[in-house]
């Protein structure tokens, strides 16, 4: 292997423990539910999933444990307070 190669493998490892390196501005994904799976996403202003519960009230538990999981890799705008 590179000497290279080894380096950038190094470094990668010291970013993955970094994250507040990684800031999520935008992205999209699949979240399987209990009951079914949503398309959950941010799209830098706003939250947004195809569950039912979203519809109605803009929040829901897939938002929310996304928040959760990304904890500090979001700008703060896409946080709630007290999460």
């Amino acid at each position: 292997m590179h000497s290279s190669l080894i380096s950038k493998i190094e470094k990668s490892r010291t970013y993955a423990e970094e994250k507040e390196r990684v800031t999520f501005n935008t992205f999209s994904t699949s979240f399987r539910g209990n009951h079914n799976s949503y398309d959950v996403s941010y799209d830098g202003e706003s939250w947004h999933c195809s569950c039912p519960f979203f519809a109605t009230r803009a929040l829901c538990s897939h938002t929310m444990a996304l928040q959760r999981i990304l904890e500090d890799m979001l700008p703060k705008e896409a946080k709630i307070e007290g999460l």
